[in-house]
């Protein structure tokens, strides 16, 4: 209870201050706490990276455990049930992930009965979808199994993703509302409790149990709980006063939300029909050598969460207040940070993929570098879209990005089909893999394009040009230096160059005055502004 109240005030001030900050009339207000003073965008970015880094190593470190002591096949069911997952849930969410914190956004000087609104709109739209999805999937439980995971008497797994599936629209609708009005101490302690301490904690308890189902049943149960405890002083708010009617707001959401389904089933898709076809061809024990290289693929995608899960609240408010000037500024310095920082990540990571693995998943896994080292050149378009499309969300309520995703999908079934019905099996993770990158090498560009058109925006190639080549002679030179150092280069060796050359990569920001970085700086700490940089 005293948590509950905890959290109870902590979202009173923050409503109040963002109310009071813009002038809004006393009245909108249903609070009267002191306005605290506004912490910069950049900490707030900063808040939720430590939180995304600590799900991320929480993620990592659950593919580890599942690879090391249960092995290759109940790993691929692991991450074949958490790409379908993955993939469903795109359609479950119906775009309520983005539209809550969106709208919630955007009456942020309006009554709070009216934010609350929004929440109470999406979590009932959302556990009727659940409840309804959960039935179907259930009572075809065997011909679903024999599509989605190539074979009937994994059955097992549907009851188990139907509570995952549970889990997440749960979570979504109490995490989305605390995005949207940019309380994110109490948005980061969800994600954490949500996707790193529950997921830790089940695999560490019931893995010797060998079930995959049953550990994966257990954390949607235990999401579900802990989600409707996260929610409490909300809806504790909610039953304490007169609502206003809710078919407006549920109209506006779900206009905004549903026509952006196709877009995140998409993209969703991207990473699950190729590992589900394999499925259809391959043992499940060389799938998860796709899904093992499809899933560093999305850990470096993962790296631009907290991006689009600030930032879309942040640029609606910034464009709800006709700030137009610095949206484009900030995105501008945005588009040059994931192109550097990008190519940077992806040349380290070719260049110590085997050890990585190693150290990530043990030595059996060793034929998956090939697929992980193929995948990693999906990660600059891939980057770019993940970190840029909540300017694109922010900016209109057209489902631009959804657009795209479609564009790509259809681009992606059709050579995966021309692949499956071409390339013997020996060869075919391989050419699925070549598919991943070739859509999204497409996605970055559709998503240039759309910028260009929304913001007047272009691809700062000429003022990115220098970082890139540093990147690229600093990939070089870790090439050599495990070439040099041959078999022989262990964990420390490795760890030791990728550390030189990330310092050498620092420095070279600094020497060369990068534009974005001296941004960065100066939004985190107003108090100490690098000189040369000028906004």
């Amino acid at each position: 209870m005293a948590e509950g109240a905890l959290i109870e005030a902590r979202i009173d001030a923050l409503e109040t201050a963002r109310v009071g900050a813009r002038g809004a009339p006393a009245e909108w207000a249903d609070t009267t706490h002191a306005a605290p003073r506004r912490r910069p965008v950049t900490w707030d970015l900063a808040m939720t990276m430590v939180t995304e880094f600590s799900v991320l190593v929480a993620g990592l470190a659950l593919v580890s455990l599942i690879g090391r002591l249960l092995g290759p096949v109940e790993l691929g069911e692991y991450l074949l049930l958490r790409r379908v997952s993955a993939w469903l849930v795109a359609g479950i969410l119906l775009g309520l992930a983005n539209a809550l914190p969106r709208y919630v956004a955007y009456s942020i000087t309006k009554p709070e009965r009216e934010r609350r609104a929004y929440f109470l709109v999406a979590l009932l739209c959302l556990m009727a979808v659940v409840g309804f999805s959960g039935v179907i999937l259930y009572l075809g439980r065997y011909a679903f199994a024999r599509w989605m995971f190539g074979n009937a008497e994994l059955a097992t797994l549907i009851l188990p993703l139907v509570l995952y599936l549970g889990g997440m629209a749960a979570q979504t609708a109490v995490y989305g509302y605390y995005r949207g009005i940019l309380a994110m101490g109490c948005a980061n302690a969800i994600q954490f409790f949500h996707f790193a301490l529950v997921p830790v904690v089940v695999v560490a308890i019931l893995y010797p149990t060998r079930s995959i189902p049953l550990i994966i049943g257990v954390t949607g149960i235990l999401t579900i709980v802990a989600s409707l405890l996260f929610a409490l002083p909300i809806l504790r708010r909610v039953a304490a006063e007169k609502l206003p009617n809710l078919k407006p707001f549920a109209a506006e959401m779900l206009w905004y939300g549903v026509s952006r389904v196709p877009g995140d089933f998409g993209a969703a898709a991207l990473f699950t029909i190729g590992p589900i076809a394999a499925t259809h061809y391959l043992p499940m024990k060389e799938v998860s050598y796709l899904l093992l290289g499809s899933s560093m693929l999305l850990v470096a995608g993962y790296t631009a969460g907290p991006l689009s899960t600030v930032l879309l609240s942040k640029f609606s408010m910034m464009l709800g207040q006709n700030q137009m000037d610095d949206v484009r500024r900030s995105l501008e310095y945005m588009m040059a940070a994931v192109i550097e920082l990008s190519l940077f990540m992806s040349l380290e990571l070719i260049v110590f993929t085997d050890a990585l693995v190693y150290l990530w998943v043990g030595p059996q896994y060793a034929p998956a570098i090939t697929l992980v080292r193929l995948l990693v050149l999906a990660i600059p378009p891939y980057l770019f879209f993940m970190a840029l499309r909540s300017g694109i969300d922010a900016k209109t309520v057209r489902p631009l990005n959804a657009m795209n995703v479609l564009v790509v999908f259809a681009f992606y079934l059709v050579v995966l089909v021309a692949v499956l019905n071409t390339v013997a099996s020996a060869y075919l993770l391989d050419a699925i893999a070549l598919c991943m990158v070739g859509s999204m090498a497409l996605l970055g560009m559709l998503t240039a394009r759309t910028f260009r058109k929304l913001y007047n925006l272009r691809v700062p190639w000429a003022r990115c040009a220098p970082v890139l080549a540093i990147s690229l002679l600093l990939g070089g030179l870790c090439f050599g230096g495990r070439w040099v150092l041959g078999p022989q280069a262990g964990f420390i060796e490795c760890s030791l160059m990728i550390l030189l050359s990330s310092i050498a990569f620092v420095v070279a920001l600094l020497k060369l005055r990068t534009p974005w970085f001296g941004f960065a700086w100066n939004d985190a700490f107003p108090s100490r502004k690098v000189d040369w940089f000028v906004s």
